[in-house]
C-alpha cells in the first residue's frame, strides 16, 4: 500500500465522528484500490468484496476511539493493513472449514452405500436423507430470493457454527436479528428437506 497518498488527519477525524459522514466516500475513493491490490498480492484466494466489507464494519467501529498521532501509534496505513490482514485471514479459516465440512458431507454420502455388506433399507433412507440435506442446503444457499446478507449470517452462524454475538457485530445487526435469521431459514432448510424427502 505504499502508493496510498498521506493520510489525512482532518479525514481521519472527520469519519470518526459517525458513520453518516459524508468523507467516508472520499476514504473509501482514497483507500479502496489499494485495499484490493494488497489482497491481490497477499491473499489472492479471498473474495475481496467480502474482505473489504468486513473491513470497513470494523473501521467503522473503532474510528470513533482511534486517535490519529503518526509520532504515537505510526502510520494510519499500517494499522488499516493490520485490520485488512486480520480479516483475510478470518476468511482463509471460514473457507477451510467450510472446504472440511463439504468434503465431510460428500465423504459421508459416498460412503452410505459400503456401510455394511449388504446395505437394507435403513441405509437406502439414511443415504438419501443425507443427500437430500444436502441438495436443500445448496438450494437455499443459491436462493436469491432469500437476501444475500441473510443467506451469509444463516452460514456463518448455522454451519461454521460462529458465535451468534460475532457475526452479529461482523454484519452490524443485533444478536436478535441473528437469531431470528437462523431460525427463519431452518425452517425454510426443514420444508425443502421435508419435499425431497417426501413419499
Amino acid at each position: 500500500m505504499s502508493q496510498v497518498p498521506a493520510t489525512s488527519v482532518s479525514l481521519l477525524r472527520d469519519i470518526a465522528s459517525g458513520t453518516e459522514n459524508a468523507r467516508w466516500a472520499e476514504f473509501v475513493r482514497i483507500y479502496e484500490e489499494p485495499m484490493r491490490a494488497f489482497l491481490a498480492a497477499r491473499f489472492p484466494s479471498v473474495e475481496a468484496d467480502d474482505v473489504l466489507q468486513e473491513t470497513m464494519i470494523a473501521l467503522m467501529r473503532v474510528m470513533p476511539d482511534y486517535h490519529y498521532t503518526p509520532d504515537g501509534n505510526g502510520h494510519f496505513r499500517n494499522y488499516l493493513v493490520g485490520i485488512l490482514k486480520h480479516k483475510a485471514e478470518d476468511a482463509i479459516r471460514r473457507q477451510s472449514r467450510e472446504s472440511d465440512r463439504r468434503e465431510r458431507i460428500r465423504k459421508s454420502a459416498a460412503d452410505a452405500p459400503r456401510r455394511a455388506h449388504a446395505p437394507g433399507e435403513a441405509d437406502d433412507e439414511e443415504g438419501w436423507r443425507l443427500a437430500a440435506m444436502n441438495a436443500a442446503l445448496e438450494q437455499l444457499l443459491s436462493d436469491e430470493s432469500v437476501n444475500a446478507r441473510s443467506r451469509e449470517v444463516f452460514r456463518h452462524v448455522a454451519l461454521l457454527h460462529e458465535p451468534p454475538a460475532e457475526v452479529a457485530a461482523a454484519f452490524g445487526i443485533s444478536r436478535a436479528n441473528v437469531d431470528q435469521i437462523k431460525r427463519r431459514l431452518v425452517l425454510r432448510l426443514s420444508e425443502l428437506v421435508k419435499t425431497m424427502t417426501a413419499e
